[in-house]
């Protein structure tokens, strides 16, 4: 039975989409039209009169009404483009931001070995990881995380990214338990949210993605502490590229000197908020 095209049902997803109250953006109808119906977006667009098989329909709906309860499109559609490249995610890991890509920035521009070996601490996705990997071309990174779904996550993304020769992922919680002298660079976006903060977001963030890769104690600031005190144990004159909250630049200033670590610079995001830190241990 064809009832249904996709204009119609593009639609009715952009009206529902529009009406939700944690204002999703309506181009995420043709996404989720186009996951159903294996095309592109631009591909949904030309076949706007075309007729969808009835099951599909169903199918669509069901994405739709998913999204409608505030599930974050990343997790319905299983990935997210992270530094562009596609990312397989799900609810095991943060969704990757546009402002985490700072940090890659941040690493390309300084001055490293050769052959350089990183550390990634608190895995996620492995977006950091691999995509440190690719962008660096001789480099050797271990990516550490406590949480086992995230580490099967990761290797996912290791496996799709052809980089198992040169990523290592190692279950451990923060750097305490590894040779930090090995290592020419440590990257890391902890978590950094301050728990009181959680009524000011959105319900895709709160109800979805995982808390502990969010929050963290003492007004966020918690494992910022525990990984820069942790971190004092690298070789002298070893960067350091972390991700802090937009009201942190003065707390990471107090940790880096309770740790003994220089901190050098904090970069703004495209919204003009403190958000990477280049520190170096002494």
């Amino acid at each position: 039975m064809l009832t249904d095209s996709p204009g119609t049902l593009l639609a009715e997803g952009r009206r529902r989409l529009s009406e939700a109250p944690f204002e999703p953006s309506t181009r995420e109808a043709a996404l989720l039209l186009g996951r159903v119906l294996e095309l592109s977006e631009a591909q949904v667009m030309a076949r706007s009169a075309e007729p969808v098989p009835a099951e599909l329909a169903v199918r669509y709906r069901a994405l739709l009404e998913r999204r409608l309860t505030g599930e974050p499109i990343a997790y319905i559609l299983g990935e997210r483009e992270f530094y562009g490249r596609p990312f397989r995610v799900d609810s095991r890991v943060l969704i990757p931001r546009p402002e985490t890509e700072h940090l890659i920035e941040a690493a390309l521009e300084l001055s490293l070995p050769e052959r350089p070996a990183i550390l990634e601490i608190g895995a996620g996705s492995g977006c950091l990881a691999v995509t440190l990997a690719l962008e660096i071309a001789r480099s050797t990174v271990v990516a550490t995380d406590m949480v086992p779904g995230a580490l099967a996550v990761a290797a996912a993304n290791v496996h799709a990214h052809s980089v198992e020769h040169r990523v290592r992922l190692v279950a451990a919680d923060l750097a305490g338990a590894l040779e930090l002298t090995a290592f020419d660079l440590v990257i890391s976006n902890p978590p950094y949210i301050d728990p009181s903060e959680s009524a000011q977001l959105s319900i895709e963030v709160t109800d979805f993605e995982p808390a502990q890769a969010l929050f963290a104690p003492d007004q966020g600031t918690a494992i910022l502490e525990r990984l820069t005190s942790e971190l004092s144990g690298l070789r002298p004159g070893t960067p350091i590229l972390l991700e802090i909250g937009y009201d942190q630049e003065d707390r990471i200033t107090q940790l880096a000197d309770k740790a003994n670590l220089t901190l050098q610079e904090v970069r703004k995001d495209l919204a003009g908020h403190p958000r990477v830190a280049l520190l170096f241990s002494r």
